[in-house]
């Protein structure tokens, strides 16, 4: 795994110019830049552009857009605030305002919508709590459930309790595939963890929606249990997606100073980071490769710091049937086409060179190709 550690980036993010409170402009336009293109392989398609679609906000990192609607609920990594956009714009009240330890990479992190949101009207957020910083206990990783009631979530139900022994590797995103809930873990800076599978950490884990633990999980705890570890060897994931109908789970995972890496994530697989790693040497039971990496301090391949993925299929056919990744050290959207099996990149290219830190990449109103910045929601659109 190569990258520089997302400590690197969360420095970065938070020296950046993130803008002050956030505004509450209306969802339309309210600039433009445009993309350079890079051939058949990447830039947006001709006839479009970038619009930002909400600036001057704090520190965002994830969003989980209502389909059919204007609606996007977003986490704020530093205030703990999961904020909600309508057809107004930014709502001035948030949904929630939790307690978080926002150091480093902790805060509020990874959010998603209940697969069946239209009778549940259920989201999920992953956090770091913290009620008092000056108290005991430590800070700890939680994913909580909230019904969303008048646009504030409420009746929280806490799905998954995680370590946080460090401020660094935390990993934080979710997702949901064919009705499970998939977590992304980060190592908390030990990478023995990685390979322990009675630890959570270093791991992408798997539950029921209401926090139990799927029968058909791949591993049992000593007591003979079902154990929520779904895949091992992860040093620090910062993105999950899948696409839509088949069931394939990818990962984004940033890697020290080499190896950051794009990854398929199986049942029950290794993906090698853990005590002794080196540079394209990976460790434990046949440890599976990644589908594309980044850095290499021989060739002086630079690493990215990968952030959050998309399958995209929505309203801009140019760009409908590929993977999306952000990038947080050129502020740059990758894209991949796979093959028929989503087993090896055909192709790939970057689509946007953003000035900003991308973070995030998804769907969003219009079915429009949306990214996040860690001062603004942007999106692909047609004109030019």
């Amino acid at each position: 795994m190569r990258a520089v550690t997302l400590v690197v980036a969360v420095v970065l993010a938070v020296s950046a110019p993130a803008g002050g409170a956030p505004s509450a402009p209306a969802a339309s336009a309210s600039s433009t830049s445009a993309a350079p293109e890079r051939g058949a392989a990447g830039g947006i398609p001709p006839g479009t552009r970038v619009e930002t679609y909400l600036g001057n906000l704090s520190f965002p990192v994830d969003m989980a857009w209502v389909p059919g609607s204007s609606k996007i609920f977003f986490t704020e990594k530093n205030t703990g605030r999961v904020r909600i956009v309508t057809a107004r714009g930014l709502r001035a009240e948030p949904c929630v305002d939790l307690d978080v330890a926002s150091d480093n990479e902790r805060g509020a992190l990874g959010i998603a919508l209940d697969p069946f949101w239209g009778q549940s009207k259920r989201i999920y957020v992953y956090y770091t709590y913290d009620a008092d910083p000056m108290a005991a206990p430590p800070p700890e990783n939680r994913v909580t459930r909230f019904d969303v009631v008048d646009n504030r979530c409420v009746n929280p139900l806490h799905v998954a309790t995680i370590p946080s022994p460090n401020s660094r590797h935390n990993g934080g995103q979710i997702q949901f595939v064919a009705g499970k809930l998939f977590v992304a873990t980060g190592d908390g800076t030990a990478p023995s963890r990685a390979q322990t599978l009675d630890s959570l950490l270093g791991k992408v884990l798997r539950y029921n929606p209401d926090g139990t633990i799927p029968s058909d999980n791949p591993f049992t705890t000593s007591s003979g249990a079902p154990s929520p570890v779904w895949s091992y060897g992860h040093r620090n994931p910062f993105g999950l997606a899948h696409k839509p109908g088949a069931g394939w789970l990818f990962e984004s995972e940033n890697g020290e100073n080499c190896d950051d890496e794009l990854n398929r994530i199986r049942r029950g697989r290794n993906y090698g980071w853990g005590i002794g790693y080196a540079c394209d040497d990976p460790v434990g039971p046949s440890p599976l490769p990644p589908l594309a990496e980044w850095g290499d301090p021989d060739t002086g391949d630079p690493v990215i710091v990968p952030t959050d993925l998309w399958w995209y299929e929505g309203a801009m056919p140019e760009l409908s049937g590929s993977l999306y990744m952000g990038d947080f050290t050129f502020g740059q959207i990758h894209r991949f086409d796979l093959d028929s099996t989503g087993s090896s990149v055909v192709s790939s290219g970057v689509v946007h060179d953003d000035p900003g830190h991308v973070v995030d990449v998804s769907a969003g109103p219009g079915g429009w190709l949306y990214f996040m910045t860690t001062s603004a929601i942007k999106r692909i659109v047609p004109g030019s």
